[in-house]
This record gives C-alpha cells, sequence and structure tokens, in this order.
C-alpha cells in the first residue's frame, strides 16, 4: 500500500522500519486559527466597582448570526477583598451602561466584534436577571493581575449572555476578557 500526497504533486509519505508514518507537522490553536486567518479574536477591557454588593459590572452578548463567540479566559485585578462571579443566560435591559468597545487582537484586521459590550456600577437595576453562575473566584485580599483560563472554553451562541459581577461594593474590579469568533 502506498500513501501519497493529496495535492496530486506525487509526493510519498516515508514509513520507518518500526511500520510507523514519518511526518513534520505544524499544529495551531483554534484561537491562533481565529485571529491570524480570519482576524476575529478580541479583548475586551473594563473597570468597575459596584454601587451595592454583589451587582452585575459587565455584560456581553454574541449577535453574530453565523458564529459562536468563544471565550477563553479573564484576566482580573480585585483592589480588596471580595468575591467574582461569571454567570451565563442573565436576560434583561441593563440599567446605567456604558458601551465597551473590543480591540481585535490582529493589528491587520479591519474586523469589529459583533456584540453588545458594557459595564456599569449595578447592571441589573434594569430588568437583567435569570442567569446561572459558572465560575466564581474569592479573592482574600487585593490581588495583582491574574489569568482564568476557563478549562472548558464558554461558548456563547447568537444572543446569548456572559455577565460578570462583583461581591463588595469597596472593590474596583479591573479585567480583560479574552474572546475569539469560530
Amino acid at each position: 500500500m502506498r500513501i501519497e500526497g493529496g495535492t496530486g504533486n506525487g509526493f510519498a509519505a516515508r514509513v520507518t522500519d518500526e511500520n510507523r508514518l514519518s511526518t513534520e507537522t505544524v499544529t495551531r490553536s483554534a484561537e491562533r486559527e481565529s485571529n491570524e486567518d480570519h482576524g476575529d479574536a478580541y479583548h475586551v477591557l473594563f473597570s468597575q466597582s459596584p454601587t451595592a454588593n454583589d451587582d452585575c459590572i459587565f455584560y456581553m452578548v454574541n449577535d453574530s448570526e453565523t458564529k459562536d463567540l468563544i471565550v477563553e479566559g479573564i484576566w482580573l485585578y480585585v483592589s480588596a477583598a471580595s468575591t467574582v462571579s461569571v454567570k451565563l443566560g442573565d436576560k434583561g435591559t441593563r440599567g446605567s451602561a456604558t458601551a465597551l468597545t473590543p480591540v481585535n487582537c490582529n493589528a491587520g484586521s479591519g474586523n469589529a466584534a459583533d456584540g453588545t459590550f458594557e459595564k456599569g456600577a449595578d447592571l441589573e437595576s434594569g430588568t437583567l436577571s435569570g442567569g446561572s453562575t459558572v465560575e466564581t473566584y474569592t479573592f482574600t485580599a487585593a490581588a495583582t493581575s491574574t489569568f482564568f483560563n476557563f478549562e472548558q472554553d464558554i461558548i456563547l451562541p447568537k444572543n446569548q449572555t456572559l455577565t460578570i459581577y462583583s461581591s463588595l461594593s469597596t472593590a474596583t474590579v479591573t479585567g480583560t476578557v479574552v474572546f475569539n469568533y469560530h
């Protein structure tokens, strides 16, 4: 049996004396492919103190008709001991929201993130509610910026949301949400 290249160039694959296929490969992560080939990887930065304990301070929704929004992880800094929670599926209007513009991680891409991205001191002062907590981070004191990888990437199909809540009104939460479309 002969294994040949699929491009019609006539190259055959080499098999070692141990009956193993010899390959030279280049692998890339899905994140790298989204960024390099499609220019569709982003960071959205925010810094917010809640009005009261347990207020929603960050909101994002995927508005793409054709692509899922994949959240890889989040950088977080907190100014005081507090708990930061990430929820999926909150619905409703936000109160006193400030629009955020994600930065494309491919400097040569003209793409813009297709979604709504907001911060605010009390976003659930509108009708925002109903989400399920997917991650909780507890800080026992002010903490330096730390990256939290979502071991199972968070996938937001069209119209699905991710929100961030802070447990302490006197703590400022500064973060970067790392995401791409695929």
